[in-house]
Formats: C-alpha cells, structure tokens, sequence
C-alpha cells in the first residue's frame, strides 16, 4: 500500500500523520483503561464508601459538562483548535500532580474536578481536526479511531494483574506515564490547514442547537451515556463482589473493548450502507439489552455475551453520533458542536448516570441498578424517534 494510503489502512491519511492521529487516541483512551475499570477501586482501597465513590467517578463526568464548552469556543474563536489542545493536556498533567499524598473525600474532590476540567480538553479538539481530514481526504475515521481501543484494551488487561500485584495505590503512577503521553502526541498533531479548518456555514450556534433534530440528538446520547454509569463506576466492584479477580475484571473490560475494535474497522461502512438513524436506534436497543443481562446474572456465559455487545453501545453509537454531530454542525461551529457531543453526553449523561449509581447501589443493590439503566437505554429510543433524530430532512423539519 502506498504512503498516501497509508500502511494502517486508514485511507488518504499518509503514514505520518495516520500515526500521530492514532497515537494520540491510543494514550488518551489508555487513560481512560487505567480509570474506568481502576478508579474506583483505588478509591475504594482508601477506604471510601459507595456514594463517595459514586460522587468521585461523576466528578469526572459532571466536570466534562462544562469544560469542552470552555474549551471549544475558545478554538473556534482563535482558529487555534491544537494550541488550545496542548494547553489543555500540559493542564491537565499539572492537575493531577496534587492527587499524590491525597486519601480524603473532602480534599480529593476539587483536585479531581480540575483534573477532568483540563483532561476533557484535547479529545473534542483532536476529533474534529480528525473529522476535517476524514472529510477533506477520504479516509477512515473508524481505522483512526480503534487505536484508542486498543491502548484502552491493553492498559485494562495488563493493569488488572500488575495492580492486584503492587496495591491500587501504584494506579497514580500509571496515570501520570500516560498523561505526559497525551501532551507528547499533541504536539505531534499539526493544526489543520485552512481548507479543512474552514469557517463555512452560515447562522449562530444558538440557531443550530434551536432545530429539534439537534436538542433530540442531544438528549438521545445523554440517554445512552447516562445509562453506561452503572457500568462505568461500578461494574468492577460488581464483578469483585461476586468473586472475580482482577486479572478477570481486566479481560471482561477488554473482551468489551476488543468487540469494540473490531466494528471499528468497518464503522464507516456501515453507516453508509444502514445510516446514521438505524444504527443509533439499534444501539439502543442492545444496550437495553446489555444492561438487563448484567443486572440478572453474574455467570460468566452471559457476562461475556453481555461484553461483547459494547461493539454496539459505544463503538457504533459513538461512530454514528460522531459523523452525525459533524452534519450538524458547520465548519465555523464545529468545535463548538463537538464540545457540546462531548459535554452533553459524555459529561452531563456520564455524570448524571454515575451520581444515580451510586445513590441506588446500596438503596436497592447491583442488579437492580443495572435495571435502572437497561430503563434509561430505552427511553433513548422513545426520545430519538419522537424527536425524528437523523430522520430525512424532509421528515424532521
């Protein structure tokens, strides 16, 4: 395959750049490996109680509600997307330092919440200079993207066994590799050129966010990340309450992540072979599913089939609801469009979904919470089509 291909099959990306795009979301999304699955247990290795941890995983979402519409409108008003990326992710080495010594709720709490307000910076910034290329030049956004499942996959797996090793405490050691990672590979990034960095379009942002196809949009994927908080601040607990090890808990998130990666490679053409509506919906509706299993059982046959099905409740949500976000969304927006993807979804659903996981889990136990969001998931169906999301224009007008 020739260089303007790419090696890594990631379409009009030459090697170079393909290798900066993918090694960027290769460390940012080893963070998240080393904090979905680990974070909660190191905090609960200080000794914090169910709600504390609830309030400290949500911290890290609630705090994304805000921070990408900081960050965002500041790009699209400098044009300086990757400028502001680098200060986020120098930002959000320097936030996190503090954490070390740190073993109360009280005095964790604000570092924690400056640590995500910085560390929800570079990823909304860094997708849109990647949409600009995919757009511009034909290539594959989902060959890019499984890059970040992969280091997710690895950091997972391998910190399962190495924590169980050297205590959860060695957790913040892991971090801070990764973090200066993050920096390092957005100072590799180049800021798009003018043509894929264009200001077209015409209109404000509050006359884009006003069409019904858009809040709908935004309150389907508040849903679908709402109903990922159970799984994202407790699942590992749940799984060691019922006497799996960490190294086990490790190979659950990456069976779920490696599902994950394979639909990636073929994201793209499946949106434009099904659509953007279809596959939203039917996402949906598995994680319906998938949050059901799990709140009914914790034999492994069905913890394994209920992993896979994150193919679908990230992998092809998030491809879908990214391609649509950047329809949506014109050139002079699109940080802005994809800040508030970010936010409303990731932060505020993610937040909201983690602070109600862990007000419910000791009320009405695991599996019940996990029923809780099997509801929110399909009320997410309910939403998107009386809000006629991604629907033909000619229907959603």
């Amino acid at each position: 395959m020739d260089a303007e291909h790419g090696a890594d099959g990631s379409g009009g990306v030459g090697r170079g750049l393909a290798f900066r795009f993918a090694g960027f979301y290769f460390v940012y999304f080893a963070t998240l490996g080393a904090i979905l699955p680990y974070w909660s247990l190191y905090l609960q290795s200080l000794g914090m109680a169910a709600l504390q941890i609830g309030v400290l995983v949500g911290a890290i979402q609630i705090t994304k509600i805000f921070a990408p519409n900081v960050w965002g409108p500041l790009a699209d008003r400098t044009g300086r997307r990757l400028s502001v990326a680098r200060f986020t992710a120098l930002g959000t080495i320097l936030a996190f330092l503090p954490l070390y010594g740190l073993d109360t709720f009280w005095a964790m709490l604000p570092v924690v919440a400056v640590f995500a307000f910085f560390h929800a910076g570079p990823l909304p910034l860094v997708e849109g200079a990647v949409w600009d290329v995919v757009r511009s030049r034909g290539a594959h956004y989902g060959r890019l993207r499984l890059w970040g499942s992969v280091g997710f996959i690895l950091t997972a797996v391998a910190l399962g066994p190495l924590l169980d090793y050297l205590g959860y405490v060695r957790l913040l050691d892991f971090l801070s590799a990764l973090l200066v990672g993050i920096l390092l590979f957005t100072l590799l990034v180049p800021e798009p050129g003018s043509a894929e960095n264009d200001a077209s379009g015409s209109g404000s942002l509050l006359d884009t966010l006003r069409r019904r196809r858009v809040w709908g949009f935004f309150a389907t994927t508040f849903l679908m990340q709402a109903s990922h908080g159970a799984y994202y601040g407790f699942f590992s607990i749940y799984m060691s309450g019922h006497g799996y090890s960490g190294l086990a808990i490790g190979l659950l998130w990456g069976l779920g992540v490696a599902a994950e990666v394979g639909v990636f490679l073929y994201t793209d053409q499946l949106v434009r072979r099904f659509g953007v509506r279809f596959i939203l919906a039917g996402s949906l509706v598995l994680a319906t599913v998938r949050w059901a299993l799990i709140g009914s059982t914790n034999a492994l046959a069905w913890l394994l089939a209920a992993q896979t099905l994150h193919a679908a409740t990230f992998a092809t949500f998030h491809a879908a609801a990214a391609h649509h976000t950047h329809e949506l969304f014109p050139g002079n927006q699109r940080s802005s469009g994809f800040a508030l993807y970010s936010s409303l979804a990731f932060g505020f659903g993610g937040g909201v979904g983690s602070l109600l996981s862990g007000g419910l889990w000791d009320e009405i136990g695991g599996g019940a919470t996990f029923w809780v969001a099997s509801g929110m998931a399909a009320a997410g169906v309910a939403v998107m089509f009386l809000t006629r999301v991604a629907a033909p224009r000619r229907e959603a007008a």
